[in-house]
């Protein structure tokens, strides 16, 4: 399910993190005052963890003057040029990170994600230990992500990488004097939230379900109530090798209640996709509100939570039929038994024919995606139980409502969002013929060709 949620909080509401705080405490080499600690990140103005080595200066009164200038504006616009005209004249600032955080606010109060990222970057090049930067990279990152980007990858491992710098700084994060012991603690939880939730995010993308499980649930004990870390917890389990049905139904149902508790964006998407895996799991949807209600009260099931799978199909007299519900039966029954029964079928052969529901080309260049109902169940609720990877250029004729036959060897399978087996295979080239003569588009009409009359006009002698 692709997120609707814009990257746009306030910067207090994101990072935990107080005003900055320039106040004149103490005297610098210049005689310019140094930067006063963060009254409630425990951070020095410049990013300088308390109780570190060097603490940042300021090099002239024209230094400080130019940043207080900064700070005190009110007008993101006007800010972000403040910034930039610091940067540029104080390029060697010990408070570089800091006009670089300033703008990052901006361009976030601004709705300017991207430029918003980009000023993150460059806080923690300036400084690595910029908790306010990391924090803002780790929370933005899975709502800008590109799956289909080309620099995917490359933007994974950056991710990982300021997460991992984000816990890292956030152990030498030092308690303010003025700072009770339980706000300091909550804003560490949050901060830890995000960071774990972000590395979190980086596994589900690489489908290390067992890495993003671990993370996820670290994420969920510091802040039980994100419906997104929720969600994601719940997708891990979900797609784990064997699935997890019932901690991911549990999940996906409380970040149901979480999203629709929070008005968020995606609550709809959400729900949907929860009643998807309950009824893909279950069969029917019976039951599925019971455990809506009990997951809006508790983080973890109860001791013995089951999502039963359903009966299994009676014959139905059609042999083909009825070899795919059994294959489909052995399969809903969850945990290690279709793990170990898939691992027989994966590679066998399939034949069949269906019903093309719909076509897509495929993530690999000349390959399409066609998927087809075979059962009559599906056909009357228009899903599909085979999604074929083909790489005849004809198949690109196919349309929804033609009937082929394909065949195949099984390689994948998924009971989300309804039962449906993946083939490596091909449309029978007859089938694909008939598709393409029966949607060929007639020549268009020519309009007709009017001559015109033309009329000799002779002077009279």
């Amino acid at each position: 399910m692709k997120m609707k949620t814009t990257v746009f909080l306030t910067l207090t509401a994101l990072v935990g993190l107080g005003a900055l705080s320039l106040a004149p405490e103490s005297c610098g080499a210049a005689g310019a005052p140094v930067a006063a600690q963060d009254a409630a990140g425990g951070q020095q103005a410049g990013g300088q963890q308390a109780g570190a080595e060097k603490k940042p200066a300021w090099k002239s009164r024209e230094e400080y003057d130019a940043f207080q200038a900064m700070a005190a504006e009110k007008d993101p616009n006007k800010q972000v040029s403040l910034a930039e005209a610091f940067l540029q004249k104080y390029s060697t600032s010990d408070f570089k990170d800091q006009a670089y955080q300033v703008e990052m606010g901006d361009y976030q109060q601004l709705g300017n994600s991207a430029k918003a990222i980009d000023a993150a970057h460059k806080a923690v090049a300036a400084n690595p230990e910029n908790i306010a930067a990391l924090n803002y990279l780790a929370f933005a990152f899975p709502f800008v992500y590109k799956v289909d980007a080309p620099d995917k990858d490359a933007k994974l491992a950056q991710a990982e990488t300021d997460a991992k710098q984000g816990l890292a700084a956030l152990q030498k994060l030092q308690k303010p004097a003025n700072v009770s012991d339980d706000q300091f603690n909550q804003q560490v939880k949050v901060l830890r939230a995000n960071f774990n939730a972000a590395l979190g995010f980086v596994a589900l993308q690489r489908k290390d379900y067992a890495a993003a499980i671990t993370a996820l649930k670290a994420a969920q004990e510091d802040n039980s109530n994100d419906p997104y870390v929720t969600y994601r917890l719940g997708l891990s389990y979900l797609y784990s090798v064997p699935p997890d049905f019932d901690n991911a139904i549990w999940n996906l149902a409380r970040a149901d209640d979480l999203a629709r508790a929070a008005k968020s964006a995606d609550a709809a998407g959400i729900e949907k996709f929860f009643g998807q895996v309950y009824v893909g799991r279950h069969g029917s949807d019976a039951g599925e509100k019971d455990v809506l209600t009990q997951a809006a009260t508790s983080v973890a099931p109860p001791a013995g939570f089951k999502v039963a799978p359903p009966e299994k199909h009676q014959p139905t007299g059609n042999a083909a039929i009825d070899a795919f519900y059994n294959i489909e039966d052995s399969l809903r029954v969850g945990g290690d038994q279709a793990n170990q029964n898939f691992q027989q079928l994966k590679g066998q052969a399939f034949a069949m024919g269906g019903q093309v529901v719909s076509l897509e080309k495929g993530s690999d260049p000349g390959n399409y995606m066609v998927r087809i109902a075979v059962t009559d169940e599906s056909k009357a609720k228009d899903v599909y139980d085979i999604e074929l990877k083909d790489a005849q250029p004809e198949a690109k004729d196919l349309q929804k409502g033609d009937l082929v036959r394909f065949d195949g060897t099984i390689t994948a399978y998924s009971v989300t969002p309804s039962f449906y087996l993946s083939l490596d295979g091909k449309i029978n080239p007859d089938d694909l013929a008939a598709a393409a003569d029966k949607h060929k588009k007639a020549p268009p009409k020519r309009a007709p060709v009017h001559r015109r009359t033309t009329t000799s006009h002779r002077t009279a002698q």
